[in-house]
């Protein structure tokens, strides 16, 4: 078991696999109590307990550059020790299986995360990008006025501005799509951890003003030298088309490829808006119930 949490990043850095969102330490810290994780080294992986996650019941979730018995073998037995009943797997490749029939693995769709081409989104050519075109148009005629900002999280200096903001958007989300109140408070709770922890955590933030006024934030974290990751994007009055814009447009200029978008949790608004964002290939999540 890794004990240590610095630890666990450098051997999570280690990995030849692309981690999902779940497996960074900053997504555990917004959503989870630290005592309720824990985390196990084993040959090309890392098995990661979490006991009541925000979405869902407790899960081992086995992490992998190789998928092969011992590996599955190794998370069902933490499974049994926490007496839980739901495995996930993220892996780069089988070893020792021809195929994922022979593993009875399922598709855990709503925990796929998305990832796109940075170049795409900054550009938005082609028949395929029509209508985030548009909509890029849409808002250059509504609004006189844009600044953006990119800055380090822990630099901003009124926190409160963006507690208050995303504070409004959940508030609209909940009035416009009817969901769970509890999930969504949840997340306000998240995004009040991520402010909090700013200054442990390297973080940026892009800030946009439309009119002078907050109107869309993307906190996000450089993964490597080529990957992104959102973690927490808002937006309101139909800008999330222009600030995802705008954010890919710097990043691309910075050499950044990819964006994970992470999942969309089986919302079906924000399954909509991702899937028509063109995701140049979905991050899987499998699964199985012992």
């Amino acid at each position: 078991m890794i004990s240590d949490i610095n630890n666990y990043s450098f051997q999570l850095n280690k990995l030849d696999v692309i981690p999902t969102s779940d497996f960074l330490l900053s997504t555990l810290l917004f959503w989870n109590e630290i005592e309720n994780i824990k985390f196990y080294t084993i040959d090309n992986g890392v098995i990661l307990v979490q006991l009541y996650p925000p979405f869902g019941i407790s899960n081992v979730h086995l992490l992998t550059s190789v998928l092969n018995q011992k590996n599955i073998n190794l998370a069902k037995e933490t499974a049994k020790i926490f007496d839980i009943k739901k495995i996930k797997f993220t892996f780069n490749h089988l070893n020792e299986f021809d195929s994922l029939g022979s593993l009875n693995l399922k598709e855990d769709y709503d925990e796929f995360e998305y990832i796109y081409n940075l170049n795409e989104l900054a550009k938005l050519e082609g028949s395929k990008f029509k209508k985030q075109r548009n909509a890029y148009s849409k808002a250059l005629k509504e609004f006189n006025n844009f600044r953006t900002e990119f800055l380090n999280l822990n630099d901003v200096k009124n926190k409160d501005e963006l507690y208050l903001f995303c504070n409004e958007c959940i508030a609209i989300k909940s009035e416009k799509n009817n969901l769970n109140k509890d999930n969504l408070l949840q997340e306000l709770a998240a995004f009040k951890k991520c402010l909090d922890l700013s200054n442990r955590l390297n973080l940026k933030i892009l800030k946009l003003y439309a009119d002078e006024k907050l109107s869309g934030i993307l906190i996000y974290e450089e993964l490597n030298n080529e990957w992104i990751v959102g973690h927490f994007f808002k937006s309101i009055n139909g800008l999330g088309v222009y600030l995802l814009k705008e954010f890919s447009s710097f990043l691309n200029e910075k050499n950044f490829k990819y964006f994970n978008f992470q999942e969309d949790r089986g919302v079906p608004s924000l399954r909509y808006f991702k899937e028509q964002l063109n995701p140049v290939f979905l991050l899987k999540t499998y699964f199985i119930n012992l």
